[in-house]
């Protein structure tokens, strides 16, 4: 739990300072958080970091206190931060990038978001009290809804995102590892 806190606070505050490290004319309710990280980018590092650690975290506390309905948890911490070691293209589009690593990365948010997903439909059957299985069950459709509301809304995409990061990290600085019930 203390290292999945730790993760979440070095993600969130590079988040909340991105817009003043990364190149001119970033925004928050139009980018994405790993537009931050991109390829080519001034101080992409630290969102790399960033990534890094909130995936660390989210597995050591996995593999401590390891039962088997941490798996998909464990597997989106692992993804996540991985998804910070390939490069996303950069948002200004006369910037070269590696195009596998853009591919990668994108591929590897995917995996984490479906992982995120079995993860808390897993949980909205097993948690005990109505409250915590509707709490489950309401992120499992957020990490469905809003990577499509994303798409829907590409002006809106870092903003919608921001919010579903919120949620789901809000869920796992509550009840991850000690609250995810097997």
């Amino acid at each position: 739990m203390r290292f999945t806190r730790l993760g979440v606070a070095i993600f969130a505050a590079a988040v909340v300072a991105g817009p003043l490290y990364t190149v001119p004319g970033y925004s928050p309710v139009a980018n994405l958080i790993s537009e931050l990280g991109a390829q080519n980018t001034p101080r992409n590092y630290i969102m790399v970091v960033a990534f890094a650690a909130l995936g660390a975290g989210i597995v050591a506390d996995g593999v401590r206190t390891f039962h088997r309905a941490l798996v998909p948890f464990v597997a989106f911490g692992f993804f996540m931060a991985l998804v910070g070691l390939f490069g996303h293209k950069p948002i200004h589009p006369d910037i070269p990038y590696v195009t596998w690593a853009h591919t990668a990365h994108v591929g590897l948010a995917t995996a984490a978001g479906i992982s995120v997903t079995v993860g808390f439909a897993w949980q909205a059957f097993r948690q005990p009290g109505a409250g915590m299985r509707t709490a489950a069950a309401l992120l499992a459709v957020v990490s469905l809804a809003m990577p499509l509301a994303m798409l829907a809304f590409p002006a809106y995409q870092g903003a919608i995102q921001r919010v579903m990061y919120f949620l789901v990290f809000l869920w796992l600085w509550v009840c991850y590892p000690q609250r995810t019930h097997a």
